[in-house]
């Protein structure tokens, strides 16, 4: 068996595939550097209120903090301009994909050291293990997550990685203060950038208790050191949150989740009570016209669109129940769509084969899977918890990495021969999903990087800057009021111009029935709009300017339909216009109309 120190020498190998990690990741950052919709608007509306200091309004009961933080931190230090804020959004994912990376590598080392112990030497080899793990890195990152979302997971997953490799330290009995004091410190960083993750984090305890009582490790000092260090880094804003809602709170987000994904509340916005049995609203939004939907809710709620700037406001009132059958429903179709997830690697698979072509009861020992109960059970409760409600597959990246690569170290192969071959099959089946991901994934991002580069200039511009531009031209000035036909949340361009959106006939979110549970956007309060009477969309326009609003917007203008009073935002020859699918597709059709003409466009106007 090797010795540790061997093990922390860097060989050909890792160096050539974190080189291929790294640039895949930096080419999808690129390709994505502008894609940006109404989570992402969420996280940098919240970072803003930080930078200046208005934390009253930054504090926020259903977006989870860490992100905003960071978010907050590249803008005071890097001061990104509008054209590039959603593009240091991306930057910030992409670092904490490096840091993902790192984290990934320290735990693979500490677990091939592990394997190597608990096996005997007869398990899958350094390099095999190495190969299969760069590819399910790949796969967690850039696959299930994913450089261009707008989202906290990339840093839980680097997270969860760290907390894996300090698990392992426990383990093997070699923990000291540092390592207690940091796993504590990690375990308030994942609450704090998944709320989902704090009643995981007792798990996490308690298998951390278990292993230092294996060893003999008295507990008094651990504990009180994993506690301590929790409770110094989330105190402070369970205890601000809390004083800003007026009562005890860790956050919002679940209970919300669990009313919409299984009990029918109406998804993400514009709850008015249904479907009767959840509470009443406390402030909801103001439905003003039942057919179109329209609603208003110019209120205290900051934020670009209020609405999603914190559901939880809009929510209050709302009191989730169980309910069997709802909750069978939910959690049969995400036990399917786990199953799906599960098998998108191709470990285990490779796994099952080996194993019960080797020899399962080795595979079931003490020597086997068995042996890595503590890295797994804390992985797989916290994917429980997901499929419980809503499973998707960024939540679980990390917790998916960890299991597959548990299960690869776990393989035990007596014969010489058989292990030799075991070893081809799983490096070489690991190249190969590598190279087809690469091939599939990242072909067109690489070229239009490529392009860039050797060009010296971007091909697609940032659409939604420019839209943000021509707005301004047209006499839109920050504070102004703006109201929707359509997906608002997703305005980012609103969110440059410093407007607030305080109006809309919605998207109305359905989740499809199909195996992957993916939003729908439902719009048919946008057709009844479109097709409706003269007098209908006059009275849907007045109600726009009673909430204050001056300008009305449209996602597109559909064909065939009286659109008179409209105009298109950005002319379809307007040069850099984005044209792959790098950014979000709906903004080139972006229309207006005015409610209540500003002065500079009456003059411009000669009126």
């Amino acid at each position: 068996m090797k010795k540790p120190k061997d093990l922390l020498r860097i060989s050909n190998v890792q160096i050539g595939f974190w080189a291929l990690l790294a640039i895949s990741g930096l080419v999808q950052t690129w390709y994505l550097r502008h894609r940006i919709f109404s989570d992402g608007i969420a996280y940098l509306d919240i970072a803003a209120y930080y930078v200046r200091g208005n934390w009253h309004a930054a504090l926020n009961s259903y977006w989870s903090p860490l992100y905003s933080w960071v978010l907050a931190i590249v803008m005071v230090v890097f001061h990104p301009n509008s054209y590039w804020q959603v593009a240091s959004l991306h930057a910030v994912n992409y670092a904490a994909y490096l840091v993902s990376l790192v984290g990934f590598e320290i735990w693979l080392g500490q677990l091939i050291i592990f394997q190597q112990r608990i096996s005997e030497n007869k398990g899958i080899s350094e390099l095999a293990m190495r190969i299969a793990g760069y590819t399910v890195f790949l796969i967690a990152g850039l696959l299930l997550i994913g450089v261009g979302y707008c989202s906290p997971d990339m840093i839980a997953m680097a997270i969860g990685f760290f907390l894996a490799y300090l698990l392992l330290k426990m383990e093997r009995g070699d923990a000291r203060k540092g390592v207690y004091i940091w796993f504590g410190f990690l375990l308030a960083l994942a609450y704090l950038s998944r709320a989902a993750f704090l009643p995981v984090s007792v798990l996490y305890v308690l298998t951390a208790i278990v292993l230092l009582r294996k060893r003999r490790v008295p507990l008094v000092e651990p504990v009180a050191w994993f506690c301590g260090a929790a409770i110094i880094v989330a105190a402070p804003f369970i205890v601000a949150l809390s004083m800003s809602k007026g009562h005890l709170t860790f956050g919002e987000a679940g209970k919300l989740n669990y009313s919409w994904e299984v009990l029918g509340a109406p998804r993400s916005t514009n709850w008015q009570g249904e479907p009767g049995n959840l509470g009443t609203p406390k402030h909801p939004s103001h439905k003003v016209l039942a057919h179109p939907a329209t609603y208003t809710f110019a209120s205290p709620v900051p934020g670009t669109c209020p609405l999603w700037y914190d559901p939880s406001y809009w929510y209050d009132g709302i009191s989730p129940h169980f309910e069997l059958i709802p909750q069978l429903r939910v959690l049969a179709l995400n036990v399917r769509y786990f199953i799906v997830l599960f098998l998108l690697s191709p470990v285990p698979i490779l796994c099952m084969v080996l194993a019960f072509s080797m020899g399962w009861r080795q595979w079931v020992s003490s020597m086997g899977i068995p042996a890595y109960w503590f890295l797994l059970i804390p992985c797989l409760a916290y994917i429980g918890l997901y499929v419980l409600v809503y499973l998707d597959k960024r939540y679980i990246a990390g917790s998916l990495a960890v299991i597959w690569m548990c299960m690869l170290a776990s393989l035990v192969v007596q014969s010489e021969a058989a292990r030799r071959w075991a070893n081809i099959v799983v490096q070489s089946t690991a190249i190969l999903v590598c190279i087809g991901f690469v091939g599939m994934r990242l072909t067109q991002p690489a070229k239009l990087a490529a392009n860039d580069l050797l060009h010296g200039h971007e091909d697609e511009w940032n659409q939604q800057w420019m839209l943000a531009q021509r707005f301004r031209e047209l006499g839109l000035k920050a504070g102004d009021r703006v109201a929707y036909i359509g997906m608002g949340m997703s305005a980012d361009w609103a969110r440059i111009d410093g407007v607030r959106i305080v109006a809309e006939v919605p998207v109305i979110w359905d989740r499809s029935p199909g195996l992957f549970r993916g939003i729908r956007e439902n719009t048919n309060e946008i057709d009844t709009f479109w097709h409706a009477t003269p007098e209908k969309r006059a009275r849907v326009y007045r109600a726009f300017r009673d909430a204050g609003a001056i300008i009305a917007v449209a996602d597109q203008l559909p064909k065939g339909v009286d659109t008179f009073g409209w105009r298109a935002v950005l002319p379809p020859d307007t040069p850099h216009m984005a044209w792959s699918d790098a950014q979000v597709p709906r903004q080139p059709g972006t229309a207006y109309r005015w409610l209540v003409m500003p002065r500079e466009q009456l003059i411009s106007d000669g009126k």
